[in-house]
This record gives structure tokens, C-alpha cells and sequence, in this order.
């Protein structure tokens, strides 16, 4: 049987969602076989890669569940051309291989999507390993096939939305919101939430936009935020070595770990740390993490003289040890429909972590950072988070004191074990509607 941490009741009651008892062994289908399709899983470096992983791991810990996992061939678009093993998951991990017309027009389009072929993926699955019933975590072309293949199977669809995808994609298209252009893409994008039988947001914020955006489906929604590993702080040291091997030795970090999309804004970290150090020269830039805006943030850091260090990606084991170099940690997001309901896992590893953390006020942000774990900005202006790398540049006591209460806040901070907990809720629904 599963504890539920008195961290996870109080993240339960903060945000007045229903806390679940543990299910007894006998309950239904007990262990759940669900069939789990992500669109990318590790080695990819995402916080959408490591919620799925941290997902899969607390079902396997659970006792309860028999996951299986099938990856689209989106991961080969990210670089990697094979999936990291989990123990306890085996063989029921598979990767999609991109088919014949995905490899021809990749070249021209590297996020094409051959539904059909990954229709043909989830029927295999399913005639080799056997479900429950089907997860999916994404939404679009790949929410839809397994919306079909779920009607098909007569096995309920379990709808995961992990941000808002039709914001995502206009910003990073347009570099801005166009409404009326989301608005269309969002009802293109989640038209397979209508077959689900339970809908998950990734958090608070996001729950309350699909009730508003969705308001017939509201009564299916259900919040999984993303957690924290066990009941422990990250506590790995700061290695002065590693620091002056990469120049950054003697001088104050200020820095962030991102996937680097433009609603990430971290444009306006390399611009505010420029304007910053014509009076804190000792401030300089750490940027873990890669994506779409690298080249254009190197450039951009060459081009304003400021000194950042650029890891590219890296495992997420190295994330820790990377958290420790940095002495501000800034989340300079973009108000955008998509933070503006997000809550970034980044976030929740820099609390742990015990960073002193800057960040714009978006979404679930000002939640997480509640009882003075950080300093909120109102926007994403480089005049104030200029000033505000200065103030705390500054100030060595003051940074220690804002990682203590970032420490502290990890009681009220969801597990995934809580996680893991309310996914057996939500499949025990699913599976006796």
C-alpha cells in the first residue's frame, strides 16, 4: 500500500483537490495495464521528457500498475535514435521507427507526423503487451490516432494536456499570441479530448483554462502536477573546480535551465545581464539546455559582450550538479497563453534545490513560490529583472536566505507518488464508468 506524504495532503488542500485513499489490492483490474504514448522520451532532454519518465517511475514503485510505453518517432526528430531503458519496464518500452513518407518530408518539415504508421505502432502494442486502456500525453495528430485506436479497441482514452500546445505553437511560429489563430488550432488540436474519459492537466493553472476553454468536459478534469523525487532536498555542493574550469569562478551566477523556445524569454536574461553588469560586473550567465533559440541567444550573448556559459543539453542526472553552480536562478518567461497556464518543472527542481530563484509571475509560478521562496517580477521587462540581478547580485546573505525558504517550501510541494496515487483513482474511474 502507498503512503501518501503529509506534503502531498497539503499541496491537496492548497489547491482543493480531492485527496484519494490508497486502493486496496483488490480493487478492480488491479495492477492497471495502461498503454502510456508519449511523443518524446529520454535520452531527450525536455521537462516534458522527464515528467513522462518520473511518471512511469512512481506507477512502477506504486505496486499497482503494469505500464506500458510506446515513444513516437518524434524522438529521432530530437536527435536521439533510441529510448533510455527503465528498470522494472523491459521490453514494454518500444520505440516508433519513422516511416517512409515521415523520413522523406522531415527534411522539409522535421515535426511531421505520420498518423496512420503510429495508428499501426499502437495496434502492435496492444496485440503483443495488452491494456486497460490507453494514456496518451500529447495532444494533436498523436492524441487523435490513439483517440481511434482506443474507439476501435472499445478500451477507454485516458487524455493527458501537459500545456497549451496551439500557444506554443504561435509563439514560437510567430514570436507572439494571435487569438483567433489559437483559438482555431486549440479546437483542432484537443478535438480527441471529446472520446476521453478523464482528462489530466499538469497543474492548477492549466486545469482552470481547460474548465474555461472546455467548459462541457469540466466535470473529466483532473490536476497531476509535477513533483518533487522523495521527501529530500537536492543537496549536491557547489564545485568550485567545475566553476573555474568554465570561467566562472569569483564571479555571481545568475543562470536557468530550459528548453530555449521563445516564450522561454530567455532573450531578455541575456539583455538584462548586460544592462546589469555596467554596475555588477561580476554577474555572469549560465544557460543549461537547448532548442530552437540557442544560436540566436549565442549570437546574441556575443553581440552584448556578456559572458554565458552554454552546456547545450545534458543528461538530466547532470541537472543537480548544474542547480549548484548557479547563485540566481531566473525563469524570465514571456506572458504568453502558454506560461500564462503552465507550471514549469524547472521550477520545482530549483526550489528543491534550494536556489535563490527570480521569475515572472505566470501561470502556476506565484503557487509554487508562495511564503517569500523567490522574488516574482510582474512581467517580463528587462529594466526590472536588470535591477533586480543587481539587488540580489549584491546581496550573498539575502540570496542564502531566499534558498531557505525555496528549502522549505518542499513540504507543500506534490511527490510523484502523489502522482502515481491519483492516476490509480482516475484509471479505477475510467475503467468502471
Amino acid at each position: 500500500m502507498v503512503r501518501l506524504f503529509p506534503r502531498d495532503r497539503n499541496f491537496l488542500r492548497e489547491h482543493r483537490i480531492p485527496c484519494v485513499p490508497p486502493l486496496p489490492r483488490i480493487s478492480h483490474l488491479v495492477p492497471f495495464r495502461p498503454l502510456h504514448l508519449f511523443e518524446s522520451w529520454s535520452p531527450v532532454v525536455s521537462g516534458y521528457a522527464q515528467r513522462s519518465r518520473a511518471l512511469i517511475q512512481a506507477q512502477l514503485a506504486h505496486g499497482g500498475f503494469e505500464p506500458r510505453a510506446l515513444v513516437t518517432s518524434r524522438q529521432f526528430t530530437y536527435g536521439a535514435a533510441s529510448v533510455e531503458p527503465l528498470e522494472g519496464l523491459g521490453e514494454r518500452l518500444r520505440l516508433c521507427r519513422p516511416s517512409p513518407w515521415e523520413r522523406w518530408w522531415r527534411g522539409l518539415r522535421p515535426f511531421t507526423l505520420d498518423t496512420r504508421a503510429l495508428e499501426r505502432h499502437l495496434e502492435q502494442a496492444l496485440d503483443d503487451w495488452g491494456a486497460d486502456l490507453v494514456h496518451v500525453h500529447w495532444s494533436s495528430g498523436i492524441g487523435q490516432a490513439a483517440a481511434r485506436v482506443a474507439q476501435r479497441r472499445g478500451l477507454p482514452l485516458v487524455a493527458e494536456v501537459r500545456f497549451d500546445l496551439a500557444s506554443a505553437a504561435t509563439s514560437q511560429w510567430l514570436g507572439t499570441s494571435w487569438p483567433r489563430l489559437e483559438a482555431l488550432l486549440r479546437r483542432r488540436f484537443e478535438s480527441h479530448l471529446g472520446n476521453a474519459v478523464a482528462i489530466i492537466a499538469a497543474g492548477p493553472a492549466l486545469t482552470r483554462f481547460l474548465q474555461e476553454t472546455f467548459p462541457s468536459l469540466r466535470e473529466r478534469i483532473w490536476t497531476v502536477s509535477n513533483g518533487v523525487e522523495g521527501v529530500r532536498p537536492m543537496c549536491v555542493a557547489r564545485d568550485e573546480a567545475w566553476r573555474h574550469a568554465h570561467g566562472l569562478a569569483g564571479g555571481v551566477v545568475v543562470g536557468s535551465t530550459s528548453n530555449m523556445l521563445h516564450y522561454e524569454g530567455l532573450d531578455t536574461l541575456v539583455r538584462s545581464l548586460a544592462q546589469a553588469r555596467t554596475e555588477l560586473p561580476a554577474l555572469q550567465g549560465l544557460l543549461v539546455g537547448g532548442g530552437p533559440e540557442e544560436e540566436r541567444l549565442r549570437r546574441l550573448a556575443n553581440e552584448w559582450k556578456v559572458p554565458v556559459v552554454f552546456t547545450g543539453r545534458v543528461p538530466h542526472g547532470e541537472i543537480p550538479g548544474l542547480l549548484a553552480q548557479i547563485d540566481l536562478f531566473v525563469i524570465p518567461r514571456r506572458d504568453l497563453p502558454i506560461t500564462r497556464y503552465a507550471g514549469p518543472l524547472k521550477l520545482v527542481e530549483a526550489l528543491a534545490a534550494g536556489r535563490a530563484i527570480i521569475a515572472t509571475g505566470l501561470g502556476d509560478i506565484p503557487d509554487l513560490m508562495a511564503d517569500g521562496a523567490g522574488v516574482l517580477l510582474p512581467g517580463d521587462s528587462v529594466d526590472d529583472l536588470a535591477k533586480a540581478l543587481v539587488r540580489w547580485g549584491r546581496d550573498t546573505e539575502g540570496r542564502a536566505r531566499l534558498g531557505d525558504r525555496a528549502r522549505a517550501r518542499l513540504p507543500n510541494l506534490p511527490t510523484w507518488t502523489l502522482a502515481a496515487q491519483q492516476h490509480a483513482e482516475i484509471y479505477r474511474q475510467a475503467l468502471t464508468r
